[in-house]
């Protein structure tokens, strides 16, 4: 009766939301134009039909034309019904409706409302000079704040104040692996129908590169200081076995420190699809790992319905505009370096294996070198655990890191280390660049939050005091991690992954998918 009741409560409002809108919107209806005329269709005489070979032919064709383009993309949905779709996954999977007052249910709210502030946000970027949309472009990253905050500070609490209501999802084992696997395949067929974005671009031509030169990117003379050196070492290295499958040959006969570019350019792009398979992969690892490591936790039933979250959402399906988006599977960036360290996390029972895979989720995409402090705290308890995890955590790290000393090269003006780190961490927090970036919170803004971000010793982004409150929370997460379970040291991790897209100037706080498949298995594991 209370559920009845409920849905009765809800139908009712929506009802009248929808007269007030109405009523609200009656003065501003055009007048229906006047019958100018009737018509009756006439049809030509079609063409005669070809064989079925040459048929299949003209069709592959037209599907590598805009138009063909257009049509593979509509299958996709777009941008609101990505938002309604993910909704919708969220309330049949996740939503306990026998206890309305479930604490999870807040969480799911939380993080579906965060995906419903991303809604047509990159059109912000083509009204950068009207007052009107700034104002309202800041309002919105408020609110990404605010959300954010909000999952972070209730992670942290459940960590320390585990609750003890319990979830099962509302559907059978076979429902819920089935509409995962929809999904799943819907994830795939985005990655491979869409262009990928910018960060996809860049990693793909720094692989070449890397292919042709046999050099790492940061200090390249075409590369150095935009975003083709700003990735990640291991991503350029995983795009190199696709590009070789796709142009066994490179596809530039030589390489030269700075190839004639713009309209005379000689120098051809890497096959695109290289950064779509390698998205692909990425991605289907990630799910596997999320898979395992949630019926470890549970059993299969809960496991198949986090996979449906995580695939289902729409930080995975992609949100931001109708032809651009602000994540998901056009984003490698975004993809792979938690694809990696769910990997690591799935392993966790084999310390060594588990130091070494969150080395080379560090390599994807360096913020997961901040949970290594709360990682090992979980195995300092253990001391033979401890021992292999630091092991295999410096080892990776050291595995990664000279190859990419030696295969690097100083430039303007800096020595080799600095080189490296202005490349990567300087690129995104450049005073110059992205760190004056107003599509942010903290872009261009005075008072509290200008300070915040105002470096306190020379002009490196490490001495902010928001990226040494940062700091504080990665020391703390090694006493905060000790004696818990997996599913805090799941949330520990969520929290940690917030943090670090919180803290960005440029998109602050967009990169959900580093955090959230912890989220998921911290809160419904």
């Amino acid at each position: 009766m209370r559920l009845i009741r409920w849905i009765a409560i809800s139908v009712a409002a929506a009802l009248a939301a929808f007269v007030i809108v109405d009523a609200s919107l009656l003065d501003y209806r055009t007048v229906t134009p006047p019958l100018t005329g009737v018509y009756t269709p006439s049809f030509a005489h079609v063409p005669d039909p070809l064989t079925v070979h040459r048929e299949l032919l003209r069709l592959q064709r037209l599907l590598l034309t805009p138009r063909g383009d257009a049509f593979l993309r509509s299958l996709l949905p777009g941008e609101s019904g990505v938002l309604w779709l993910a909704l919708l996954v969220a309330l049949m999977v996740g939503f306990d409706f026998e206890n309305l007052n479930n604490p999870r249910n807040v969480d799911l709210i939380l993080m579906q409302a965060l995906g419903f502030c991303f809604f047509e946000v990159l059109s912000f970027l083509r009204e950068l000079q009207q007052t009107e949309f700034v104002q309202l472009m800041r309002w919105v990253f408020v609110a990404i704040f605010a959300l954010n905050f909000a999952l972070l500070a209730r992670a942290l609490w459940r960590v320390v104040h585990p609750t003890a209501a319990g979830w099962r999802p509302s559907l059978p084992t076979r429902a819920l692996a089935t509409i995962a696997v929809v999904l799943i395949v819907c994830d795939v067929m985005a990655a491979v129908v869409r262009q990928p974005d910018d960060a996809g671009f860049f990693v793909n031509l720094g692989a070449q590169r890397l292919r042709e030169r046999g050099k790492m990117p940061y200090g390249d003379p075409l590369l150095t200081g935009t975003p083709g050196a700003a990735y990640g070492p291991l991503l350029y290295v995983a795009h190199v076995p696709f590009q070789l499958i796709l142009a066994p040959h490179p596809v530039n006969v030589d390489s030269p420190d700075l190839p004639t570019l713009g309209e005379h350019s000689t120098y051809q792009l890497p096959p695109q699809l290289a950064t779509k398979f390698c998205i692909v992969t990425f991605h289907l690892f990630g799910i596997a790992a999320l898979f395992f490591a949630a019926r470890k936790l549970s059993d299969a039933r809960a496991a198949w319905a986090i996979v449906a979250l995580y695939a289902g959402s729409a930080y995975v399906l992609g949100i931001g505009g109708d032809q651009d988006f602000i994540s998901g599977m056009t984003y490698i960036s975004h993809i792979a370096p938690a694809a990696v360290t769910l990997v690591a996390f799935a392993f966790l029972s084999r310390p060594l294996a588990a130091g070494l895979l969150l080395a080379a989720g560090a390599g994807a995409g360096f913020y997961p070198a901040f949970m290594a402090p709360a990682w090992l705290g979980y195995y300092w308890n253990q001391e033979r655990d401890r021992w292999q995890f630091l092991a295999g955590f410096v080892g990776g790290m050291l595995a990664i890191g000279i190859p990419v000393l030696l295969l690097s090269r100083p430039a303007g003006g800096r020595g080799l280390i600095g080189t490296i780190l202005w490349d990567t961490f300087g690129h995104h927090t450049d005073p110059n660049g992205y760190g004056r970036s107003p599509f942010s919170f903290w872009g261009q803004q005075e008072g509290l939050r200008g300070w915040l971000m105002h470096p306190l010793v020379g002009e490196s982004g490490f001495t902010t005091p928001v990226f040494l409150a940062f700091l504080g929370l990665v020391v703390a997460g090694f006493w905060i991690a000790r004696r818990r379970t997996p599913q805090q040291l799941a949330l520990l991790t969520a929290a940690i992954a917030i943090a670090a897209s919180i803290i960005k100037i440029h998109s602050t706080g967009t990169y959900v998918e580093w955090g959230y498949p912890f989220l998921l298995l911290g809160f419904f594991a």
